[in-house]
Order: C-alpha cells, then sequence, then structure tokens
C-alpha cells in the first residue's frame, strides 16, 4: 500500500498555499470532524469530538516526527449562522482553491492498494465535508483534470515533504506546522486549538461569529431554539429522525415524548419484509355476515392520518423503530413526497385509498381525501440504530426531509444517569460498574479507524432489573455483540480479545467466561470491587 506521490502533494501543497489561508482551512477541518450522517444545516448546533478534531488537524498540517496523542473526551459545539456561505467568500481569495488539490493534499497520509483517480478522490472529499452543492460550488474551482494520481514507488516521511518544503521557500525555520497564511511555517502545533493557527481563528474576534460560532458548551442548552420543543403545535409538526449508538436510549427519548398521548399514537417497526401495504393499507378479505368479500384495510399510516386530521386540536404522533431496516422507498412509495412539509406537497391517492379517506372525511371541512397532505399536527418520530448495516440504503432525497437528532453515549456518574448505578455481577462477592466499561471499551473502539461510534455500547444496551447484570447475560449479550459485530475481524492488536480468543472459548461460564471477563477487564483497567459481606 502506497501515498500518494510526494511530488503530487508538493505540488497541490504549492498551489493550494496561493489560494486558501488558515481560517477558511480551519473552518473546513471542522466540517471533516463533524460525525453526521445528514447534511451540515445553518442554525443546527453540532458537536465535535476534540481528540477527533486534534488528530485531524495533526495529521493534516503537522509535518514533524514528534506526533502527539489526544484522547480526553471532551466536545465542542458550533452552529453556521444563516447567512454563512455568504459570509464564506470573504475568506477566499480572487482564485478558489482547487477541489482536487485539496483532495490530494487531505488524502497525502493515506495509504492506497491501487491507484486512485482525480474523480473519486474529489468525491470522497465532498462526501467527508458533507456540506451543500452551493457550498462546495461557492468555496472551490471545481474545474480539474480527470486522471489517476500517480503512486510513489518509494516510502517517504512527512518529514521529507517538510524539507522539500523548506527548500521550495527557501525557509530556515525549525518549526514544524505548514502555515497557508504568509508565514508558511509557525510555533505552534496546530492540535493546540486554543492558540494553533487553524481552530483559533475561528473563535478569536467578534467578525467571525457572523460566519459560525464555536464553544466549548453545548449551544443549545444555553441558547435553545423554540423549534426544538417537540410539542409542537401551529403547524410546526416535524418529521425527526433518531439516531445513534445501540442502547443509548432512543426509544426512551420517544417514550417521553409520547407519554401522555398514547391514545394519539401508532407504532410500528420496519423490517425487511415490511412494505407499502403493511404501511398505507390495501385490499384483504374480510368477513361480513359470513360472507368473504374484499375491502380496503387502512394500517398505521392512514390511521394516524385520518385521525389528526379528524381533530386538529391535538398533537399526533407516528413512531417508526428501526427506520434503516426496511427498504424506505418501498414502503413510503409516494407518500415520500409528503414528507417535505416546506412546500405543501399534495399527491394524489390510489383510488382504494381516496375512496376511503372521502368516506371517513365526509363530514371534514378541512379535507376531502382527494389529494393527501400532510395534517399539521402529524408528527413523525423514528429510530436509527447506527451500528446495523442498512439493508436498502436510504437516497439523499429521502434523509433530507428528516430533521436528524444525535442520542450521545452518557458516561457521568449522577443521578440524573440511571445507567451509572448499573453493575455487572461476576461472582456473589465481586462486581464492576458497567459504566466504567462501556466508557473504556468505547475508547477501544472510537480509537480504531475501521470501527467508529457507530458501534459503540450504548448505556441501555443491557437493561438489568433491580440495576444488577447478571454475568450470563453479560456474556450472552454484550461480549457477544462485542466479539461477533465488533472486535471479529480486527488484528489483535486493536482488540480486547487477545491470544486468539474465540466466543466459544467463555463456556463454559463458570469459571471459563468469568476468568476470559477478567482478562478484559485488566486489558481495560476496569476495576473489581469486592462487595462487603453482611
Amino acid at each position: 500500500m502506497n501515498r500518494i506521490d510526494q511530488n503530487e502533494i508538493l505540488k497541490s501543497t504549492y498551489a493550494l498555499n496561493e489560494t486558501i489561508n488558515n481560517k477558511l482551512f480551519g473552518l473546513l477541518t471542522l466540517f471533516l470532524s463533524t460525525h453526521n450522517i445528514e447534511e451540515i444545516q445553518t442554525n443546527t448546533t453540532y458537536r465535535v469530538d476534540i481528540s477527533d478534531l486534534s488528530n485531524q488537524l495533526q495529521d493534516l498540517f503537522y509535518f514533524g516526527k514528534d506526533l502527539r496523542d489526544y484522547n480526553n473526551n471532551e466536545f465542542w459545539y458550533f452552529r453556521l449562522s444563516k447567512k454563512w456561505e455568504t459570509i464564506v467568500k470573504d475568506l477566499i481569495s480572487d482564485k478558489k482553491p482547487n477541489i482536487l488539490d485539496f483532495s490530494i493534499f487531505y488524502f497525502k497520509n493515506k495509504r492506497f492498494e491501487q491507484l486512485p483517480n482525480s474523480k473519486s478522490l474529489v468525491k470522497d472529499i465532498i462526501d467527508k465535508l458533507n456540506i451543500s452543492k452551493s457550498a462546495i460550488e461557492i468555496i472551490f474551482d471545481l474545474h480539474y483534470e480527470d486522471r489517476d494520481i500517480k503512486l510513489s514507488e518509494v516510502d517517504f516521511s512527512n518529514d521529507d515533504l517538510l524539507t522539500a518544503y523548506k527548500v521550495k521557500h527557501n525557509l530556515t525555520s525549525d518549526y514544524e506546522t505548514i502555515s497557508f497564511d504568509s508565514h508558511f511555517l509557525v510555533k505552534s502545533h496546530p492540535s493546540e486549538l486554543s492558540r494553533g493557527p487553524y481552530i483559533q481563528t475561528l473563535y478569536s474576534g467578534m467578525a467571525i461569529q457572523e460566519l459560525v460560532l464555536l464553544t466549548k458548551f453545548d449551544l443549545d442548552k444555553y441558547y435553545p431554539k423554540s423549534q426544538r420543543n417537540i410539542s409542537i403545535t401551529n403547524g410546526l409538526a416535524k418529521n425527526i429522525i433518531f439516531y445513534g449508538a445501540p442502547g443509548t436510549g432512543k426509544s426512551h427519548r420517544i417514550n417521553l415524548i409520547i407519554s401522555d398521548k398514547l391514545e394519539r399514537t401508532e407504532r410500528v417497526t420496519f423490517h425487511p419484509e415490511y412494505d407499502y401495504s403493511s404501511f398505507v393499507g390495501g385490499y384483504k378479505p374480510t368477513m361480513l355476515d359470513n360472507d368473504i368479500r374484499y375491502e380496503f384495510v387502512p394500517q398505521a399510516f392512514t390511521k394516524i392520518y385520518v385521525d389528526a386530521w379528524n381533530d386538529l386540536d391535538n398533537d399526533f404522533y407516528l413512531v417508526i423503530e428501526e427506520i434503516n431496516r426496511g427498504n424506505c422507498a418501498e414502503i413510503f412509495g409516494d407518500i415520500f413526497q409528503l414528507l417535505d412539509r416546506s412546500n405543501n406537497y399534495e399527491i394524489t391517492p390510489s383510488k382504494e385509498l381516496k375512496d376511503y379517506l372521502i368516506k371517513e372525511f365526509l363530514d371534514n371541512d378541512k379535507t376531502d381525501g382527494n389529494k393527501l397532505i400532510l395534517p399539521p399536527n402529524l408528527h413523525i418520530l423514528a429510530t436509527m440504530n447506527t451500528s446495523d448495516q442498512s439493508l436498502f440504503p436510504m437516497d439523499s432525497a429521502f434523509k433530507r426531509r428528516w430533521d436528524w437528532e444525535y442520542i450521545p453515549i452518557n458516561y457521568e456518574f449522577s443521578d440524573e444517569n440511571n445507567s451509572s448505578k448499573f453493575v455487572v455481577q461476576i461472582s456473589k462477592i465481586e462486581n464492576f460498574s458497567w459504566l466504567s466499561f462501556i466508557k473504556s471499551v468505547n475508547n477501544v473502539i472510537k480509537q480504531n479507524d475501521n470501527l467508529g461510534m457507530d458501534k459503540c455500547l450504548g448505556n441501555y444496551f443491557l437493561k438489568p432489573e433491580n440495576d444488577i447484570i447478571e454475568i450470563d447475560t453479560f456474556i450472552n449479550k454484550a461480549i457477544f455483540y462485542l466479539w461477533n459485530d465488533v472486535f471479529k475481524d480486527e488484528i489483535e492488536e486493536h482488540s480486547i480479545f487477545k491470544d486468539s480468543t474465540t466466543y466459544e472459548d467463555f463456556f463454559p461460564i463458570r469459571p471459563n467466561g468469568i476468568e476470559k471477563i477478567k482478562e478484559i477487564l485488566e486489558i481495560l483497567k476496569v476495576d473489581i470491587s469486592i462487595i462487603a459481606s453482611e
């Protein structure tokens, strides 16, 4: 596996020096470090893991030998202004940075098994930036020659790149951080966020806040947006997908919203066999006076649709569990257009559905069933477990019609965090903290580029009675998930399972499983507590 050829990297680096500045590069790095499924939106708060951001900055701009290891479990938050695409023009010189040069610079440390082409590199960088097409067009020059990118025949270090860079610009400085402003090399390490040349420029000074607000606290906590309150009235109903790692409490989040509205809620779970007729309805055989006849039988969507239009004074909820496990294109069908509430889309229902709705809306002066449009009081809430590989991909047109709310893992030991009270019972006299375990194992998972946050264990992956997780449950569910779905194909260096451990090695649980669990706890540095005898 080889890196992109040194001359290709240097050529792109020199070109960027003439077209980009540290402030714009800092903003783009912030986007690249944002773990977000949906396109980054204005006036929405996003959370950035400081460890990820620091490592990203170091990988991009540090050309020395003294690599630093960051793992501080802290977060920063940012929000783009509504006019950021207009304001970002002020950060761009007369000549825009070329998108291919930016891509080559970004992927300069990546090792490729085969020749990459310019089109694939550009596509990858646009996907990673995750900003709108209009913003991409404002920031970058999108004209480039479509060609295969030459790979280096011999290995080289970033120090070699730095030496060539110094020769090019006649630099004598010993500094090892590249700058795209006038000085070319600077003393500050790029990952020193409060004084480094990239992120520091995004929160120092009032003017930058017209473009982006970057803070060390959750902006939504201190500056909440009214539309995030899901007790919505006056036509502010929304489609929201709550997503996160398994066991973070996505369904619990929805349960809190609908707890006193269960009689006005329909709940379904998507799966591979679920289809349009299961969701909306269709003709089915029914019995009437001992005769079999076919008639339209409404399903969850149609039922809640009718109920909401017939009672506009109250909120109604359609809850979809595991939305990514079904074929959304097939399940929603033409109803998909209705999800774009901002455009007040109307669609013509099928004849059988229209006939049913006309009958149901006979005395309704708000709608007649001839056209479908989502009622203003019908909220659609869904959950998505990011560790599950979607059997059917959601296209971008479907995804952009939803708001997305990330449900993070809570590592705080507090009375509010019930999972901090959970313990795993090893024996009559030994146990360990469930929260300490998931914090340590998730740290291992997050450090592995092949895995990522979506493989982490959530707080409520296991739901014990009386806060005690039996060792059998822990091995059969948590350990099986970690071995089979997370670490099975990872090398031992990056795994919690050492010495070619297989899942069968945990059985019988007593004593083999307990012995193996203690080995894992030692690797993760999770303490075992001795229960005091009464």
